[in-house]
């Protein structure tokens, strides 16, 4: 029969309605599962700290507690995020494997199309110059070149 899944990466960073629309779409079309992924990044907690330090909100060295909030907040805005996804599938009729798991995007999501059979699989990033994305590549141009199935980005 073929791999007919389509795989919808979110992050903390990157939501789009336009991205589940097409996603949710595609899967239907396809007669697929629709495979969300709720990414956890790796680092998440101590890039929130960095930020902070830099303009001085906190000192150098946060507590735990501190740091185990704010992955409880990201994960709820996960589980926020997966409901609202599920709620369109299950509006379109379409078969929902919801996933929250932390860790590097590119290899998870890699580590998923492979075992979910995924044809497609959807991401978003965010629009940049030209100039801008030269210098700084990207997690979805690294996911393009690696994925073994076709991958749509939606830029927002």
């Amino acid at each position: 029969m073929g791999m007919k899944n389509v795989l919808l990466i979110l992050s903390t960073s990157r939501t789009s309605e336009e991205a589940i629309e097409f996603a949710v779409g595609a899967a239907k079309e396809r007669g697929g599962t629709l495979v969300a992924l709720y990414l956890l990044e790796t680092g998440l907690a101590e890039e929130v700290f960095d930020r902070f330090s830099d303009v001085g909100f906190i000192g150098d060295r946060p507590s735990t507690e501190l740091s185990e909030a704010i992955m409880k907040e990201y994960r709820q805005r996960g589980y926020e995020e997966l409901g609202l996804v599920q709620v369109r599938a299950m509006e379109e009729g379409v078969e929902f494997d919801p996933i929250m798991e932390e860790g590097e995007v590119v290899s998870r999501a890699l580590d998923i199309m492979e075992g979910r059979e995924v044809a497609l699989a959807v991401c978003v990033r965010r629009k940049q110059s030209t100039f801008a994305r030269y210098f700084s590549g990207s997690l979805t141009d690294e996911l393009k070149e690696k994925a073994p199935c076709e991958v749509v980005v939606i830029e927002e």
